[in-house]
């Protein structure tokens, strides 16, 4: 019997959800922690700094995992290679860390005397003096990172077929961040670092442009491919 692209929001197992939202919650702290206390002892370091563009990397890494998992399920691509459940454990948990880790990456920033970025201009977009814009980017993906996390708890209550609607932003977060790391990044310059971002933004490309198509050739069946709309048993079969 033909698998269903459909997403089953009622699959996702309980204990990702808990271990994802201690991961998330553990780097968060941590990062507060280092950017807080650390803030009076930083003179004449650069290693805030440093942490925070590593910790960029792997944030937007994560993310690009998370965006491109979604999508691997969405489309039924990956249930080649594995269960829809594990695809939606391990797009969940990707998800909680890249968030964690865009947490640490801003926060650190608290303990750089050079940069020197207050909770203010951490937490809110256009807070800071410093490439406003450009950072800017980068919160607002974060923000709506957080509430894409959040969305999961409410999933019974939302309905799947909001919920899923909601999931649309994980793009507009992705390219954010993707904007975000290509224009300010301090290694925007260097080739390692562009064949990266061209390479996790083309392989997102493919793969939304792939759903649309997927997606247009369901709902062309269901209609029948004349506009008479017919039994979902049979548009299945076809798929």
């Amino acid at each position: 019997m033909p698998r269903s692209t459909a997403l089953d929001t009622n699959a996702i197992a309980p204990g990702s959800l808990v271990v994802s939202a201690v991961v998330g919650i553990t780097l968060a702290i941590g990062g507060f922690v280092i950017g807080i206390g650390a803030a009076g002892l930083a003179a004449g370091t650069t290693s805030f700094w440093y942490l925070s563009r590593a910790t960029g990397f792997v944030a937007y890494l994560l993310l690009w995992g998370s965006v491109t998992w979604g999508l691997l399920l969405s489309t039924g691509t990956g249930r080649a290679w594995m269960r829809p459940p594990q695809l939606l454990d391990a797009h969940q948990f990707l998800s909680a860390l890249g968030v964690g880790f865009a947490c640490f990456h801003s926060l650190v920033l608290m303990g750089d005397r050079y940069v020197s970025f207050p909770l203010r201009a951490v937490l809110l977009p256009f807070g800071g003096s410093s490439e406003p814009l450009l950072v800017a980017l980068g919160q607002i993906a974060l923000w709506l990172s957080l509430l894409l996390i959040a969305s999961f708890h409410v999933r019974r209550q939302i309905g799947g077929r909001i919920w899923r609607r909601l999931h649309y932003a994980s793009f507009v977060a992705f390219w954010l961040a993707f904007a975000h790391g290509l224009l300010l990044g301090t290694e925007r310059t260097t080739v390692w670092a562009n064949v990266m971002y061209l390479t996790t933004a083309s392989i997102v490309t493919f793969l939304t442009f792939y759903r649309v198509l997927v997606t247009a050739g369901v709902h062309s069946v269901l209609l029948g491919g004349n506009g008479a709309q017919i039994p979902p048993a049979k548009a299945l079969r076809a798929v």
